[in-house]
């Protein structure tokens, strides 16, 4: 066996370099010039045209780049940007572009052409090769020479094999850079709406007499689906809150859409009418605003109206996982008296509503299903008893509670991102 080493060839080495070259690569202009040069190198600097037609009359056409032999570039334009190439009309290239596919065109006078008499004069032999593909920044591109000898067929088949290769190329990369362009675009609108959402939280938390407050939000991604939020329905004449709304709710699917319902959601509990009585008939007017602008999902809702002076709290829920109470002696039991189809499904749907009365000592845990659902490593799902046992041993302040509630959970993820949002709220009547 006899192995010829060509590690030295000159053209072995330009390519080498080329592969380098399109390594480094980051954008298609790059690849182009890096291609041009590589080419160029390897094979002899050849006089060439870059041509753009797609979309002009038969007669016009752009000159994207014009190169003769000995020259790297003549303009320094980035193709891609087409609107300040020169726009021609007529002459010898529309003629030579209007047989269809690869070919060789002989005894070229351009002394005649309105445009490259001068420039081209003696490139009498051309190969003209469309292009495909429709993010490239050229139709055709020609290949010049002096003549003789002329274009060989053999010469015709490898420019045409190196043209598809590079278009291929150009094309996959600039669809990529397109890709990219778009999910940056889609990332700063969905930050954007990330940040409204936060701003439709409450923060501060509000001083509600008798309770301390403490929640948790983690959306799985910059915008989340889940609504935590406290207000008040009436007051006391004095102008001070008597009772107090108490909502958690989570909307189907995630992401921005599902922010956009939840924010929907807030407005219309916010703008209820005056003469709301209680949570039931606040339900029953979202669920009625929501089936009549059909978001298109559902949202499930847990609503309790707490009074301030009896510290007795009403409450409904619309599908949405029973919060869970802990009494003063400790015993724990679930708030699912009552329960109905989440909003957004049955106009009308009628909701009932279930009362607790709370005394000094006793606390909720409100959350959503991204919680109890959370997933470890090995698929197994956090469950509504694991978070009831872990209520249920702790005897915490309501930030503490959460504090240890959200360690809990971020320790069973394992590091496993989680794939719905996440939210507690836990109150405690002090």
């Amino acid at each position: 066996m006899r192995v010829e080493d060509e590690s030295q060839n000159p053209r072995i080495l330009s390519l080498i370099r080329l592969m380098s070259a399109l390594k480094q690569s980051r954008s298609p202009i790059e690849t182009l010039n890096a291609i041009r040069r590589g080419f160029g190198e390897a094979y002899g600097s050849l006089a060439s045209m870059m041509i753009w037609t797609r979309d002009l009359r038969e007669d016009e056409f752009r000159l994207i780049q014009l190169r003769r032999e000995g020259e790297y570039a003549v303009g320094g334009n980035d193709p891609w940007l087409m609107d300040e190439f020169p726009l021609y009309r007529g002459g010898l290239v529309p003629r030579i572009i209007s047989t269809p596919g690869p070919h060789i065109v002989n005894e070229v006078d351009w002394s005649g052409d309105p445009h490259f008499a001068g420039a081209l004069e003696g490139y009498s032999s051309v190969i003209a090769i469309p292009f495909d593909g429709q993010r490239l920044p050229m139709s055709w591109t020609f290949l010049l020479k002096r003549t003789p000898p002329n274009f060989t067929t053999t010469e015709l088949e490898q420019s045409v094999l190196r043209t598809v290769l590079v278009g291929a190329l150009l094309e996959s990369q600039s669809l990529a850079q397109e890709l990219a362009s778009a999910n940056e675009r889609i990332d700063r609108d969905v930050r954007q709406v990330a940040d409204l959402q936060r701003l439709l939280l409450p923060d501060p938390l509000p001083k509600i007499p008798g309770l301390e407050i403490a929640i948790s939000y983690e959306p799985s991604g910059r915008a989340g689906g889940d609504l935590y939020d406290f207000f008040p329905l009436d007051d006391d004449g004095a102008g001070n809150p008597r009772r107090w709304c108490v909502f958690v709710g989570d909307a189907s699917g995630h992401g921005s859409a599902a922010a956009v319902v939840m924010a929907i959601v807030q407005t219309i509990l916010h703008a209820h009418p005056a003469d709301v009585a209680g949570p039931a008939d606040l339900l029953a007017h979202a669920n009625e605003q929501l089936c009549r602008k059909k978001i298109g999902g559902f949202v499930t809702a847990f609503l309790g109206i707490y009074d301030v002076e009896t510290r007795r709290l009403v409450y409904v829920s619309a599908g949405h996982l029973p919060p869970v109470m802990k009494s003063a002696d400790g015993k724990i039991s679930r708030l699912d008296a009552v329960g109905s189809v989440p909003l957004g499904i049955d106009a009308g749907e009628s909701f009932k509503s279930a009362t607790v009365e709370l005394r000094s000592g006793d606390s909720l845990l409100l959350y959503t299903d991204g919680i109890t659902e959370a997933r470890g490593a090995d698929h197994t799902m956090f469950e509504m008893e694991r978070l009831e046992s872990e209520f249920r041993d702790r005897n915490d302040r309501p930030d503490e509670l959460i504090a240890h509630l959200r360690q809990q959970v971020t320790a069973h993820q394992r590091g496993q991102k989680p794939v719905d949002d996440q939210t507690m709220v836990a109150l405690r009547v002090v």
